[in-house]
C-alpha cells in the first residue's frame, strides 16, 4: 500500500465521521443527552458521555496545521464535562505537531492498528465456516444482537447496562448496518459495518466468551466484507489493539496494516 497524506487523511475522516454519526444516533434516542460534536479546523471533537471510547479529537492536523493557541479552547471542550482531551495522531502529521503536544506534557495512552483492504478486480470467493449463520440485525433479532455484543464486550453483569448503552448506536446511527452470527443455531457473535460513499469501516465485533476461536469473528469480518464489496466500496478499514486476536482475524481476511496510530492523553 501506498500511504499518503491525502489517503491517511481519507481514512481518519471515514473514522471520524463514523464516529459523529454515532453520537447523532445517541443524541436522537436520548434528546437528553449532553453527547455532542464540534468541528474545529478539519478536526472532530467527539464526546458521548463521561465513561464512552469515542470520547476523542479525530482528524487532528491533517488538513489544517495545529496551534499552539488552538490547545487551550480543544482542552476547555472536554474540560467542561471534567475530562481531559485525548488526541488521535496519526503518523503523517506534521513533526512540529507532536513535538508542541510532547511539550505540553501530553503522553501516550494507547496505539491503535489501522488496517485496510483494498478491493480488486480479483476477488476469492470464501465460503463462511460450517455451523455459522449471519443475519442482519433488524427489530425482531435486535435486542438479542445486543446482548450478544454486550456480553461479548463484558462478562461481568454488573457492566451489562453500560455496555449496553455503548452499543445501542451502533444499530441506529446512520450509514450504519449490524449483524448477528449463529453457531450451531445459537447467538454468538455481532459486529457492524458503516459506509461512506466508497469506504467502509469494520467495527463494533464482539464474540461471547463460550464461542471464541471458533472463527466466528473471521465469518463477521468475511461476511461484511462480501456485502461491502456489492455496495461498491473500494476500501475498507479495520482498527484494533496491536496484535490481538482481532487483529490476527482482519490480516487472514485480507486486511494489512496501514499506520499504527497514537491516542494521547492531555496532562
Amino acid at each position: 500500500m501506498n500511504l499518503t497524506l491525502s489517503l491517511a487523511a481519507s481514512l481518519e475522516e471515514l473514522q471520524a465521521h463514523r464516529r459523529v454519526d454515532y453520537v447523532a444516533a445517541r443524541v436522537r434516542l436520548h434528546p437528553d443527552a449532553d453527547s455532542c460534536v464540534r468541528e474545529f479546523k478539519g478536526a472532530f471533537l467527539i464526546y458521548d458521555g463521561a465513561e464512552s471510547p469515542v470520547n476523542r479529537v479525530m482528524c487532528l492536523g491533517l488538513k489544517e496545521a495545529l496551534l499552539e493557541e488552538d490547545l487551550p479552547g480543544i482542552e476547555e471542550f472536554y474540560a467542561v464535562h471534567g475530562l481531559k482531551a485525548m488526541l488521535d495522531v496519526c503518523p503523517l502529521v506534521e513533526e512540529n505537531m507532536v513535538y508542541m503536544l510532547g511539550k505540553r506534557g501530553y503522553t501516550v495512552y494507547q496505539f491503535d492498528s489501522v488496517l485496510v483492504h483494498e478491493v480488486s478486480s480479483f476477488q476469492l470467493e470464501i465460503k463462511e465456516p460450517p455451523g455459522i449463520v449471519i443475519w442482519p440485525v433488524n427489530k425482531n433479532n435486535y435486542l438479542t444482537w445486543l446482548e450478544v455484543v454486550s456480553h461479548g464486550f463484558s462478562s461481568a453483569e454488573s457492566d451489562l447496562m453500560s455496555m449496553q448503552s455503548i452499543c445501542e448506536p451502533n444499530y441506529h446511527s446512520r450509514n450504519s448496518s449490524a449483524y448477528l452470527a449463529y453457531l450451531d443455531g445459537k447467538p454468538a457473535g455481532g459486529g457492524v459495518l458503516y459506509v461512506r460513499g466508497h469506504m467502509a469501516e469494520l467495527g463494533g465485533d464482539a464474540t461471547l466468551p463460550d464461542f471464541r476461536r471458533r472463527g466466528v469473528q473471521t465469518a463477521l469480518i468475511q461476511h461484511r466484507m462480501k456485502i461491502a464489496r456489492k455496495m461498491g466500496v473500494r476500501q475498507m478499514i479495520f482498527v484494533s489493539a496491536p496484535g490481538n486476536s482481532s487483529e490476527r482475524n482482519a490480516r487472514r481476511a485480507g486486511f494489512e496494516m496501514a499506520y499504527s496510530r497514537t491516542l494521547l492523553l492531555q496532562p
